[in-house]
């Protein structure tokens, strides 16, 4: 049976967390009952680091709820819980039940056909992230692009604990330089009919100057020629309005919430 583009999508954003556990050292990553846990290189809460999703629709709202809460008191961590609209809406009225309020709301985003290849600015080359440098390099631009989305510097860093593991047959990514200086990059994850594209980002020094959505169409049309169906990502509020003049769509949002660390039983 085939698959649909928005279960493609699906998947591909579930298989990128994994791959996320893969790069981070030490990370725990735990998939039973229907149900994704990752504690990850440090305490941070954020999604990608310490978080939950759960994976199998059948498994209630209430039994995500209690493996999360078991597997993070264990840990002595909070976590950030990820719901799709479309796909938890049953969580998501759980979560909002018992008072609280997403953190974010971003646009799950798809496209399902290769956009236009990019004409290369003068003096801006790029380069296919086939070395360890280029990865490096990957994590300097996104270290201080992502710190405009509250993301400390530090903390994209830690992302990137086993940099070596990104350069995995799964993965495609480009960076833009300008005179040897990197400037720009994109990552894109292939998982078979999906693919997506991740970590794009551009320096300070190159914002506004069009390599993000150059690099963007770049990781795109990779996804494509891999032989995917569908390629997917998750906006942010500066990404949006790009995407969507690339041509991609909003199939789903996804929501995340905060949870504290966990009070250990007798506490």
């Amino acid at each position: 049976m085939n698959s649909s583009t928005n279960d493609l999508a699906d998947a591909n954003l579930l298989q990128a967390l994994r791959e996320h556990a893969r790069w981070q050292e030490p990370c725990t990553c735990v998939e039973e009952g229907g149900v994704l846990m990752m504690a990850g290189a440090n305490a941070f809460p954020g999604a990608f680091r310490n978080c939950v999703v759960r994976v199998d629709p059948r498994v209630p709202a209430a039994g995500v709820l209690q493996r999360a809460q078991a597997f993070f008191t264990q840990r002595k961590r909070g976590y950030t819980l990820l719901a799709r609209a479309s796909r938890d809406a049953d969580l998501i009225a759980a979560l909002l039940a018992a008072g609280m309020t997403p953190l974010a709301d971003s646009p799950c985003m798809l496209i399902e056909q290769a956009v236009e290849e990019p004409t290369v600015p003068a003096g801006i080359r790029f380069e296919s992230m086939t070395e360890l440098r280029h990865v490096q390099d990957a994590v300097t631009i996104n270290a201080e692009a992502y710190e405009a989305l509250k993301l400390p510097a530090a903390e994209t860093r830690v992302f990137f604990g086993r940099p070596q593991e990104v350069l995995s047959p799964s993965m495609v990514g480009f960076v833009a330089y300008r005179d040897g200086v990197p400037l720009s990059t994109a990552l894109t994850l292939l998982s078979g009919e999906g693919a997506g594209v991740y970590w794009v980002g551009t320096a300070a020094a190159a914002r506004r100057s069009g390599l993000g959505e150059l690099c963007t169409r770049l990781a795109t049309n990779a996804g494509f020629a891999s032989g995917a169906r569908v390629v997917t990502l998750q906006a942010s509020p500066f990404g949006e309005p790009i995407y969507q003049r690339l041509g991609y769509r909003t199939y789903d949002r996804q929501l995340r919430f905060r949870f504290p660390a966990p009070l250990s039983a007798g506490t």
